[in-house]
């Protein structure tokens, strides 16, 4: 804030100030004052906190001094610099620039700290009754302002302790009223305290004041006094001297003397004043009449005028420290001088010519998106042709880079960030008051050129009668050369720091440069410098141009030094030279450029950092504060697209911040409309692309701010205006029927959005004070920002980067709400689908399990208590469902707690995730109920292969007591038992067989096809159905159509590539139907099999491609034969065999016959019962791990992709993107056809590809995937094995084999094994020793691991291969969706609102050409839709043109697509593709090959995979 009244204070016991260095209270503990009411002089207040400044802190101190027209200090007591006991004060305030009109009218802009005036100064003998201070303020000026502090001043009667001796200056500034005291300006310097106790100081002024006013105590006058009074007669200036009172005789004899002895020739000027019975007001003008006369030609020379700097070596010479001779900052100084001095005497344009390049790059840039000037030639070649520019003006900046001298501007400058961060710091301090210096030197004449013939040129347009054509014309050139003239003499820190950003971004752009190594320092030293508080240009005024690439290394480099901090962005928008940047500057205490001849140009950032508890009240780290330049410049009055400037800036600034302030300025309503439209069309567009920015109106200049009832009146008056604005605004974005009042657009409330301050100045300017209710004012507004940022969501760094890009993107195109793509948005949503996606897998992988251990406990039960067992085994897991639902939500509330930006599509994750649940419920209990089905039917099957297990049994154990003492060999013994194996084994009754499948086709076809059919369906069955895909001649396009496209071809092509996609989509869900039967225990039965026939025959006589094109009736029974023979038999086959598997009690008993010949053998052998028992124990646990390891392996496999390194299977677009670089790898054409035609097929099998691959592929070691997860799950069920036996062993001591079955069937999880709750051994089961037991049985185990691991086979696969597949494409192909243009898959799963893919691509590439040419069309989609005059026709248009840009009127399906508009943003493999197989393309679609962008041929194979690997993070 600037508000002069900060000068007065209560100073509070528990006030405490500390900077690095000393401490405030320290300072002033030098006096001795035990007084309880202790008080500090406001003047001693001052000098204390300049001793515990740094020299940057003391800078800004002192400029907002300046600033409140308070008196500023030039001499200072210090204890500790160097042993002196005064410090000259000239760094801080070499900053200070002033205006003032000079005595020939004009006006005049300078830097104060180099500017040489006459000097005034005051000093006093003694302790006069009048106050000299306040005497010298009535001189200075007559508004009463307290310049200097006197005793008229609240704690101006406080004893001062440290600022005695102290030096003040100020500057008086003429306006060239009538009424002011001096016509030029003047330097008014007053000494603190008696002079007779500083005569250094005294001597100081004696050397440097043109008029030296004493104020001579009468009273107390003595020789001391007398001394010095000579003194001043014999110094060169005039001298005037205050008497407060009658003298007395020793004064009047001493001054008698002094004036006998004073050398009278010369031009000096000595006067007494006598200042008895006079007012102040009187006094003065005495004063200045002295001084005015005094300024007289021959009067003035008697001694020169001085500047600050000028008083450098004076000081020096007094054994005074002067502060800019510290080591750091004389040598910054002298490196910012040389680098000045070099750009000045070079010139800009050739000491930084990147910035000059940048201007056509700029240019170049918006056109590569506007095509504005495009002409005839195809989009992708323009897009093209540009990019080749941008790429020449790159390498243009390079040849001027390598052309730089050793020692130019750039590495001068460059080298300054090597520096320490002082030496640093002062550098850029003394480049930016050079720069200023030179701009106040240079602009000044320009603009006032400039302003008057602007002035000419409006009052010629006003008067149309008056000069002629050609004086319009000449005035524009001449604003054209003037204005280039202010171009290219503007100087400022930005343009040496903009040299450094272009350097950067060409660099970058190069990426074949072998750049500097330092090129990273340059933005990390540049983000460093913003968290020191120096502003980063975000925009380039002269260019308009963003340097994306530059600021997000800047970003990138903060985010690296503080932290991903969340940062609340607030931005200023209004007209050029309403105060905006004084008014940032006023709330926040920056550095914005206010003066020094240049206003504000592009867009401007400084960071500000929120103490601790304002982060923890707000949840906000910093606030990014966002100056702009103001609109309506004049400098761009003359310029065509001035409009689409202004529009440009205020979309960006409003865009950008999460709160905008417009600031207005004064009460004129044409002036007030001027902002108020640009600012409501700028909203219209954030609200259209779902950004949400806040606005708050602060009205500057108002007369009475305070008067509730004025203020009440305007805002009205105001909310009338916004809403007819809104209105206007509304028709011209075409949103007339959304948007009818400004509340309709953002949520505004007058009464607290409308603010009202007074104006800047208490008085006229230059001399005139800040007016305190201005600051008040700001302070206002300062809560009101501080209210939006508690209720807001501040962006992060990296959200900042990715919304800076997006909107600029945007804003390069013409259209800015059908082009805005906001990235911050998709990635918010990408996340999200990611965490959703993560959660989801767990989920599903989860209930697999749940699933399978429903079946395994559920098996165990009989038909006669499953029901209501099975029920609680089924309630069991829904509780576990339950639990992980729960903890799935759970995950989902934290992640959208986090993540606020998501939380727009939480009612839609929880819709999607409530529908997930229940289909998973729902699954489980359509396991539950088929497996509780099966069991119930069953029944008399198992126990038939029960009664027959056990008669085998009993059968082989008699045997074995026959042959048990006759000691056969094992050869003979298996001899025997396989004889009579034989011979049981063929006494069970087999399974009675179902119709093979191939007879039951032959049968359907019979059935299904009449007479007039059969000798068709008779050729098709002999001739091997040579039917397969759909091609063109088989769709019915009627004879209308026919006709039609004689004139408007159909893309017949895609049309097949869509029906063959529909028909592959019909027999995956037939396969899926056959599968759920076979699981279920279903065995193929003939009626099921024609059942099957009947919906594959009416779905494709059904199918329509495009909602029009059926097949032709002769065409579909062929195709019918073809695919149900070929793809749906073989399923039909599989199911029959499995359905024989599991329930021919034959077969079953073949599969039993080395576990009995073991029994058999072991009997006949007389092994003790407890090897025996051990032995069958160990079996059947073997062949439970068999059968568990399938299902163990799935979950191993599964597990093992979800989290591979490989990011291929994270999504769609991973998996997508892998296939097409295996794809490009194989590097022929042919490769890719399959996906031209069905690119999801393609993907489903590329997935089914890779998953085998990944199993199956062995490792450097010779082991596969598959096999060490199956090894592994084999040692971990053996490990829990080891450890139930384990347990057992220690409960008893005797047990039977059949208890100490029960006990394992018991103790052992559903999870790892499915044990059978019987067992069958050969002799009666008896008491056995368990530990015998459990030792014999753990010896077992061991040889089963073994027998186990050898015992893997690849075939293990085939068993668990469908299970992974369809797990994974549950959630990538969940949407297989395509681009209605390019046929690009959909990058989403699950439900939404709109498709969308980040992955278009060239539209030949789906079979599309061009009407006339018949060339297959190079154009990206994302390109056309960009264009305003691109049109396309299909057979959805019905032959109509319809513009690309309204592609989403032509029919509900593509208006779900979502395609964002970009110039030639194609993935680079799309682009490699359309160039390396054109030709391979054209002979595919049957057209002409498409005309390839020259850029597109350079890219190699290596780079587009290389790019594709980038990207996905493969």
């Amino acid at each position: 804030m600037c508000n002069y009244e900060g000068r007065s204070f209560d100073l509070e016991e528990s006030q405490s100030f500390h900077e690095n260095g000393l401490s405030f209270s320290c300072v002033l503990q030098e006096s001795d004052n035990s007084n309880e009411n202790f008080q500090v002089s406001p003047s001693d207040a001052l000098v204390a906190i300049l001793l515990c400044c740094d020299n940057f802190l003391r800078q800004i101190i002192i400029e907002k001094l300046s600033i409140c027209q308070l008196a500023i200090p030039l001499l200072i007591p210090v204890t500790d610099v160097h042993n002196k006991e005064w410090e000259m004060i000239v760094w801080g305030m070499s900053t200070i620039t002033k205006k003032w009109q000079t005595g020939s009218g004009s006006s005049c802009e300078r830097s104060m700290a180099i500017e040489k005036l006459p000097i005034v100064s005051a000093l006093r003998l003694g302790r006069p009754k009048i106050s000299k201070s306040k005497i010298v303020n009535c001189v200075i000026n007559e508004q009463k302002h307290d310049i200097f502090f006197n005793s008229g001043c609240k704690g101006g009667n406080v004893e001062r302790q440290l600022s005695d001796g102290l030096l003040e200056m100020t500057w008086y500034l003429p306006t060239q009223k009538r009424t002011e005291a001096f016509s030029d300006a003047l330097t008014f310097i007053n000494l603190r305290g008696n002079a007779l106790y500083f005569r250094r100081q005294t001597s100081f002024l004696s050397e440097i004041s043109l008029v030296t006013i004493a104020f001579v105590s009468c009273s107390d006058f003595k020789e001391n006094d007398a001394a010095l009074l000579e003194s001043l007669y014999n110094q060169k200036g005039h001298v005037i001297v205050i008497l407060d009172n009658v003298p007395g005789e020793y004064l009047k004899e001493r001054v008698e003397e002094f004036e006998k002895n004073w050398d009278t020739p010369t031009k000096k000027q000595v006067k007494y004043v006598l200042s008895q019975k006079k007012n102040e007001l009187k006094i003065s003008r005495e004063i200045w009449r002295f001084i005015e006369s005094n300024f007289k030609e021959s009067n003035r020379n008697v001694i020169r005028n001085w500047s600050i700097e000028m008083c450098i070596a004076l000081a020096k010479r007094m054994n005074y420290h002067v502060d800019e001779t510290e080591r750091d900052c004389l040598e910054a100084k002298q490196s910012a001088k040389t680098l000045i001095d070099r750009v000045v005497s070079e010139g800009k344009q050739n000491e930084l010519p990147l910035q000059v390049v940048t201007v056509n790059i700029g240019e170049t840039k918006k056109e590569q998106h506007r095509l504005l000037r495009k002409g005839n030639m195809q989009i992708e070649e323009y897009v093209d042709k540009q990019k080749k520019e941008i790429a020449d003006l790159r390498r243009k900046q390079l040849d001027l880079h390598n052309q730089r001298p050793e020692h130019c501007t750039y590495n001068v400058f460059k080298s300054s960030f090597k520096e320490s961060l002082i030496k640093r710091k002062y550098f850029l301090g003394f480049v930016k008051i050079m720069t200023d210096r030179h701009s106040i030197d240079t602009l000044q004449p320009i603009r006032r050129e400039y302003i008057k013939q602007w002035n000419e040129l409006c009052d010629e347009r006003k008067n149309e009668s008056g000069k002629s054509e050609s004086f319009t014309h000449s005035t524009k050139e001449i604003l054209d050369e003037l204005e280039q003239k202010l171009s290219q003499n503007s100087l400022g820190l930005e343009h040496f720091n903009r040299e450094i950003g272009q350097s950067y971004e060409m660099s970058s752009d190069l990426t074949s440069l072998a750049f500097e190594s330092d090129n990273n320092d340059i933005a990390t030293v540049t983000a460093e410098m913003l968290v020191h508080g120096y502003p980063i240009e975000l925009m380039n005024g002269d260019a308009t141009y963003v340097p994306l690439t530059w600021i997000e290394a800047v970003f990138s480099s903060l985010k690296h030094q503080i932290g991903n901090k969340k940062m609340f962005v607030l931005s200023v928008l209004g007209i050029q030279s309403s105060g905006k940047s004084t008014m940032l500057n006023a709330m926040f205490g920056l550095q914005f450029s206010v003066s020094a001849g240049r206003c504000t140009k592009g867009i401007f950032a400084q960071l500000v950092p929120l103490d601790t508890s304002l982060k923890e009240d707000t949840q906000c780290d910093y606030i990014l504060v966002v100056d702009t330049e103001g609109l309506r410049s004049p400098e761009f009055a003359s310029i065509q697209q001035d409009n689409n400037r202004d529009n440009e800036l205020a979309t960006l600034v409003i865009g950008l911040g999460d709160l905008t302030i417009i600031n207005i300025m004064g009460e004129n309503p044409t002036d007030m409309q001027d902002i108020l439209q640009i600012a409501v069309h700028a909203f219209i567009k954030m609200e259209k692309v779902n950004i949400k920015p806040s606005c708050v109106f602060v009205h500057q200049n108002v007369t009475d701010a305070t008067a509730s009832d004025l203020n009440t009146t305007q805002k009205r008056s105001m909310r009338t205006m916004l809403d007819k604005i809104t209105t206007i605004a509304a028709e011209a974005e075409n949103f007339s029927e959304k948007y009818k009042s400004f509340s309709d657009v953002i949520n505004f409330q007058e009464n607290k959005h409308i603010m009202y301050i007074s104006s800047l100045w208490q008085g006229d300017p230059p001399m005139a004070p800040p007016n305190p209710g201005y600051s008040k004012g700001i302070l206002q507004v300062k809560k009101q920002v501080l209210t939006f940022i508690r209720n807001s969501e501040p962006k992060s760094i990296d959200e900042f980067k990715i919304f800076l890009s997006s909107l600029w993107n945007a804003i390069l195109y013409q259209h800015f709400v059908f082009s805005f793509k906001n990235s911050l948005e998709i990635k918010a949503f990408n996340d999200l689908n990611a965490e959703y996606v993560k959660h989801a897998r767990t989920f599903r992988r989860n209930t697999l399990t749940y699933s399978h251990q429903i079946q395994v406990a559920c098996k165990k039960l009989k038909a006669d208590n499953i029901r209501e067992e099975g029920e609680k085994i089924h309630r069991r897991y829904l509780l576990k469902l339950k639990t992980d639902i729960g903890e799935f939500q759970s995950s989902m509330k934290s992640y959208f707690e986090k993540e606020k930006k998501a939380c727009q599509w939480k009612s839609k994750m929880e819709t999607q995730l409530d529908d997930l649940c229940k289909e998973i419920k729902k699954g489980i209990t359509d396991a539950f109920t088929a497996i509780t089905n099966n069991v119930i039917a069953r029944t008399n099957i198992d126990e038939n292969i029960k009664m027959q297990e056990e008669e085998i049994v009993r059968k082989a154990k008699k045997l074995a007591d026959d042959y048990q003492n006759q000691k056969l060999s094992d050869e003979n013994l298996q001899i025997e038992f396989a004889s009579k194996w034989k011979t049981w084994v063929s006494a069970i009754p087999r399974l009675i067989d179902s119709e093979d499948v191939n007879t039951s086709f032959q049968r359907i076809t019979g059935e299904y096809y009449t007479e007039n059919h059969r000798s068709d369906v008779t050729q098709e069955f002999r001739f091997g159905f040579t039917k397969t895909e759909v091609v063109e001649d088989d769709l019915d396009f009627g004879v209308i159509q026919s006709i039609k496209s004689m004139f408007k071809p159909l893309n017949k092509s895609a049309l097949v590539n869509e029906a063959n996609c529909t028909k592959q989509n019909i027999l995956e869900n037939l396969k899926k139907q056959i599968s759920d039967h076979a699981q279920n225990g279903e065995n193929y039965s003939h009626q099921f099999g024609f059942d099957i026939f009947n919906s594959l025959s009416n779905e494709l006589k059904e199918m329509k491609v495009d909602t029009k094109f059926g097949l032709k009736k002769k065409k579909v029974m062929p195709l019918v034969l073809y695919n149900f023979n070929v793809a749906l038999i073989p399923s039909l086959r599989e199911m029959q065999e499995k359905y024989k598997r599991e329930n021919d009690p034959r077969l079953y008993m073949e599969s039993q016959k080395e576990k009995l010949w073991q029994m058999f053998k072991e009997k006949c052998e007389g092994l003790h019962i407890t090897v025996r028992g051990a032995s069958a124990i160990s079996w059947e646990l073997t062949c439970a791990i068999k059968t568990s390891l399938p299902e163990k392996c799935k979950l191993g496999i599964i597990d093992h992709l979800r989290h591979s390194p490989n990011k291929g299977f994270s999504s769609k677009m991973s998996l997508h993107a892998w296939m097409l670089i295996e794809m490009a790898e194989k590097g022929d054409f042919k490769s890719f056809v399959p996906y031209l035609s069905n690119p999801v097929q393609c993907i489903k099998t590329f997935t089914s590809e890779v998953i085998k691959k990944m199993c199956l592929q062995e490792n450097e070691i010779g082991t596969s995937l598959l096999e060490e997860i199956h090894h592994r799950k084999v040692h971990d069920t053996i490990i829990v094995l080891r450890q139930v036996i384990s347990t057992l062993s220690a409960k008893t001591t005797v047990v039977t084999v059949k208890t100490l079955w029960s006990s394992l069937v018991e103790h052992i999880d559903d999870k790892e094994l499915c044990l059978k709750t019987d067992i069958l051994i050969f002799d009666e089961d008896r008491g056995l020793i368990l530990d015998e037991l459990c030792d014999s049985l753990l010896l077992k185990l061991e040889s089963i691991e073994e027998s186990r691991i050898k015992a893997y086979d690849d075939s293990i696969f085939s068993q668990i291969s469908t299970s992974c597949f369809e797990f994974f494409t549950a959630d990538l192909l969940a949407c297989q969706e395509m681009c209605p243009f390019c046929k690009a898959l959909c990058d989403l799963n699950g439900k939404h609102d709109h498709h969308r893919t980040n992955c278009h691509r060239p539209q030949g590439i789906a079979g599309f050409k061009h009407e006339e040419s018949k060339r297959l069309v190079s154009e990206l989609c994302t390109t056309s839709v960009m264009s305003n005059n691109s049109y396309f026709f299909n057979q959805h248009t019905n032959g109509k043109w319809i513009k690309y840009r309204n592609y989403r009127s032509v029919n509900p399906y593509y208006d779900s697509w979502k395609i964002e508009p970009e110039a030639g943003e194609s993935e680079m493999f799309w682009k490699w593709f359309m160039a390396t197989y054109n030709t391979q393309l054209a002979e595919h679609y049957i057209c002409n090959e498409a005309d390839i962008p020259d850029g597109w041929k350079s890219v190699t194979k290596e780079e587009a995979t290389g790019d594709m690997k980038r990207l996905y993070d493969i």
